[in-house]
């Protein structure tokens, strides 16, 4: 036999073993999301044999979606597969943040959100990256607990996870290169991304109080430039004061009085 047809036998019954185990677990998944679209009332929608079916619906209370989701590599020359899990939020914040790890860093960087903001919290990864278009409500909602939340979330293994708020859009959500083929699974990501979801969400009232505390320390700054000019003028006058005065002292006295004339007081 020789090498060649060896090598042909080998390089066949690879690609076959690697396309009947991807069927496995094709199938596998698919009977899976349905089983969970089923327990939950959600929509199940299988378009053909070899594709991600879509389930989408609503979870206590969110509405929440799965997919087979693509991303370009950063070559742009081929395409990733992955599964993704979106939550809706219910939230409209009054301004726009943007916060993503792994592969969707990229997408956020795209985004027309000028100003980078570094949480000093424990747990937050350099890799990762949060973006605004107002510094200060972003920092006055973005609390310990809320950056705590989606540091954690960020930490799943093989996770890739994108939140934001756009005008009146919210969503949070979670792409990953790994097959989710038991129902439990899916529950336990999805509850993960809606108890999130619950802390990003706004208290009442709570809107007015980052516009609020956002606007004092607009002026408090404000006042602040104010002072610090004042307190140049007041130095540089002072200064001046004094050089006269010094100058005035210099002057040699003649006769009892200085150059100007002026007669020594007794």
């Amino acid at each position: 036999m020789s090498i060649s047809l060896v090598l042909w036998i080998f390089v066949s019954g690879f690609l076959l073993f690697f396309w009947f185990w991807t069927m496995y677990i094709l199938i596998k998944q698919k009977r899976a999301w349905k089983f969970y679209a089923d327990k939950r009332k959600m929509r199940y929608h299988s378009t053909a044999l070899f594709e991600t079916p879509v389930i989408d619906g609503v979870v206590d209370g969110y509405s929440v979606s799965m997919f087979a989701s693509e991303h370009s590599e950063l070559d742009a020359r081929s395409k990733r597969r992955l599964t993704a899990i979106e939550v809706n939020l219910q939230t409209a914040l009054p301004f726009s943040v943007a916060a993503a790890s792994g592969g969707m860093v990229h997408v956020v960087s795209l985004m027309d959100l000028r100003q980078e903001y570094k949480p000093n919290i424990k747990g937050w990864d350099d890799s990762y990256v949060l973006q605004t278009n107002n510094l200060k409500m972003a920092q006055e909602y973005l609390n310990e607990d809320r950056l705590l939340k989606i540091s954690n979330l960020m930490k799943i293994d093989k996770a890739w996870i994108i939140f934001l708020f756009i005008e009146d859009e919210g969503i949070l959500r979670l792409d990953t290169p790994l097959p989710i083929a038991n129902p439990k699974k899916i529950d336990v990501l999805i509850k993960q991304l809606i108890n999130v979801a619950k802390a990003l969400e706004l208290k009442k009232g709570e809107d007015k109080d980052i516009i609020r505390q956002s606007k004092r320390k607009d002026q408090a700054e404000a006042v602040l430039e104010i002072d610090e000019d004042i307190l140049d003028d007041d130095i540089g006058l002072e200064l001046e004061d004094e050089e006269a005065d010094l100058d005035n002292d210099k002057q040699p006295k003649i006769d009892g009085k200085d150059k100007k004339g002026r007669g020594k007081k007794t």
